[in-house]
């Protein structure tokens, strides 16, 4: 039975929502967690997620080899949705939970902060390497695909708002910033909502275009749709999703300890409004995708986006504690990250199905796990990164207020790090040309396969 095109986008958009609901908080407040309340020494929370990195290879390659082999009646994709929604939930709660009920023994802490770090990130992969891999069997039709990524992308910033509004009045409703279970309890409220989105997506998307070949992919064979464009492509994003990510994760601690006050507003107050702020700007990128594509094609409007990002940054080096320019350089840094985000998974359905036609082999579950895996990697470089350089500066987390060295180093992270990536990103995107060979290919395809048509 077929689905209308419009629940089809929204259920497609639901899945990603959900993954907002806890993904953010991971990365946007787990290492404060680690940091200020359990009181863990900064290197030992840079190896934690760092060393787990290690464990995603793994867990992100056989999810991609399982999902290349799943055969269920309601597809290859979907089913991940429910399988993965509980687990998920409920590991989430616990990586903000069971640490805290052994603080006062550091060494077990800092084990079951790792167990349960490593437990949320493969709950993570069960569900998101089926959802990018999803995206070429949803529709043929390269415009509908975009209107999907838009549709995944708003509602998942929608996701990430409603975690970077809520989640700081939350926590200090539960006991404040060093509450031992206060993020457990804020984390809480999330899964719920994400379970039920993540069954909401199941019951709303269809996989309803079918590979060249319909046959079980083998790891080997998967390997084999490989090429130099793919490697491009995943060398590309993860050094953008570097700068995205150490940039995520310097939030709260720019605020909170470099700008410290502005307006009249604590860093702790602005942290809120400037959420608003990312959100409405993520989300108006993202709406922007159909448009731009159209317009100027999916790498020049990619190069354009982050020439426009690397501006923002620019004003972030030198507006000081001056909250409007603070917010004009939230907008022009998040608005066009927004639709590099959302063009991310358009491009990778459209490497993937490159692949399938140089190839003849649809890996997309093992082609998207990769891909998986350096995102999850670039958000656990991005804490070490982070951590890293505030160590250097001398950050403190007990202290009163930084020091200059300190917020020197916060801004590096916050600000210098996410150039340097945005530069390299550009350079790199000059090289792609899968873009221009993807519709000749489909169109031979078609050609040589009427009855594809």
């Amino acid at each position: 039975m077929g689905i209308s095109k419009m629940r089809q986008r929204l259920g497609y958009g639901a899945a990603d929502m959900a993954s907002n609901l806890i993904w953010p908080m991971i990365t946007a407040y787990l290492t404060v967690y680690y940091t200020d309340a359990l009181l863990l020494d900064t290197a030992a929370v840079g190896v934690i997620t760092l060393a787990s990195k290690f464990i995603d290879a793994i867990t992100d390659v056989l999810m991609g080899i399982i999902v290349d082999k799943t055969e269920f009646k309601s597809g290859k994709c979907r089913p991940y949705f429910i399988i993965g929604a509980v687990p998920l939930a409920l590991f989430a709660i616990l990586t903000f939970c069971l640490p805290s009920m052994v603080s006062n023994n550091n060494v077990l802490c800092i084990v079951m902060a790792f167990v349960t770090f490593n437990l949320v990130s493969t709950c993570y992969t069960v569900v998101n390497t089926p959802l990018s891999a999803i995206l070429p069997s949803l529709s043929a039709d390269p415009k509908e695909r975009n209107i999907l990524v838009t549709f995944r992308m708003v509602m998942a910033a929608i996701g990430s708002f409603c975690v970077t509004f809520f989640a700081t009045p939350l926590i200090n409703q539960f006991g404040g910033k060093q509450g031992l279970y206060s993020y457990a309890w804020t984390i809480g409220i999330f899964s719920v909502v994400a379970v039920a989105l993540l069954f909401f997506s199941f019951a709303n998307t269809r996989e309803v275009v079918k590979p060249i070949k319909e046959e079980k992919v083998k790891f080997k064979d998967g390997l084999k749709a490989v090429n130099a464009q793919y490697v491009l492509f995943v060398i590309t994003m993860f050094v953008y999703l570097i700068g995205f990510a150490v940039k995520q994760a310097g939030v709260v601690y720019y605020y909170r300890w470099y700008v410290v006050s502005a307006g009249g507003l604590t860093g702790d107050d602005i942290i809120p409004i400037q959420a608003i702020v990312t959100s409405v700007a993520m989300v108006l990128g993202q709406l922007t995708i159909p448009f731009f594509c159209r317009l100027m094609g999916k790498k020049k409007s990619s190069i354009m986006m982050n020439i426009i990002a690397f501006g923002g940054n620019v004003i972030f080096l030198f507006c000081g504690p001056n909250l409007p320019l603070l917010m004009v350089g939230t907008v022009l840094v998040w608005f066009p990250l927004g639709y590099l985000m959302g063009m991310r998974f358009a491009l990778l359905a459209d490497v993937v199905e490159y692949c399938e036609l140089k190839s003849g082999i649809r890996a997309a579950g093992i082609l998207s796990s990769l891909d998986s895996f350096l995102a999850k990697l670039a958000f656990g470089l991005n804490v070490t990164i982070m951590l890293a350089l505030m160590d250097f500066g001398g950050y403190d987390a007990n202290a009163a207020a930084q020091t200059d060295s300190a917020k020197l180093f916060i801004q590096i992270g916050f600000v210098a790090v996410p150039m340097i990536c945005i530069i390299l990103t550009v350079v790199l995107f000059a090289f792609f040309k899968f873009d221009k060979e993807l519709p000749l290919m489909k169109k031979e395809f078609q050609e040589k396969a009427p009855s594809n048509k």
